[in-house]
């Protein structure tokens, strides 16, 4: 019986898709590496950037460049940046249910930790695993196993959520229900593919599977 809800954080409860994409965008014209196009990003984007710049013929003596024009122009973005307007009223709502509730993310533990508070929503997670807690981005299972252990829950208990094609694999992998939202930075088609076991508009819809 499900009564535990892991979510994927940047694409599914953060909205930081679009000044990524603005970020990386700027970064690639700045250094002649042409434009980025949205499709292409939407598809090869993930927190193992050297591939997308492999992709984008990014030569090897550059990539510490790029790394460093990018990051300058999120610093200047990321005050935009917001989480989705179900994403509060969310958590709230399977708080009140008496759901547990964690967050599993490729993404840096400072930077989202550093969220959670300035958001106002820590309070509800009682695990919280990051890009250094595994050092293994999805689909590797290692973070979602990692977070298992820590709340001391079978796969059989938890879902995971998810707005990325390797939310569903890592999810699958670590033998836990899973879930995609719609709104996030892979197109449902592409989700549907991995026939994930729910699907979700937004996180808003997540408590009524409850």
């Amino acid at each position: 019986m499900l009564d535990f809800v892991l979510f994927d954080y940047d694409g599914t409860l953060l909205d930081s898709t679009a000044i990524t994409y603005e970020s990386f965008k700027e970064a690639f014209a700045e250094l002649g590496y042409g434009d980025l196009g949205l499709e292409f990003f939407r598809r090869e984007f993930s927190m193992n950037h050297h591939e997308m710049y492999r992709k984008m013929g990014v030569r090897k003596e550059d990539v510490k460049k790029v790394e460093d024009v990018w990051w300058g122009y999120w610093d200047v973005m990321k005050g935009d940046i917001q989480l989705f307007p179900e994403t509060a009223p969310a958590l709230e709502k399977l708080h009140s249910l008496g759901i547990g509730i964690g967050l599993v993310s490729d993404g840096k533990g400072s930077r989202i930790r550093g969220d959670l508070e300035k958001f106002h929503i820590k309070k509800y997670f009682s695990v919280v695993v990051a890009r250094e807690d595994a050092n293994e981005n999805k689909p590797s299972p290692k973070s979602l196993m990692i977070a298992l252990e820590r709340i001391k829950k079978n796969g059989s208990e938890c879902i995971y959520v998810g707005d990325r094609v390797e939310d569903i694999q890592a999810g699958r992998a670590a033998g836990v229900a899973t879930g995609c939202v719609c709104n996030g930075i892979h197109r449902l088609s592409w989700l549907l593919k991995e026939e994930p076991d729910f699907v979700f508009k937004d996180v808003g819809g997540v408590a009524d599977i409850f």
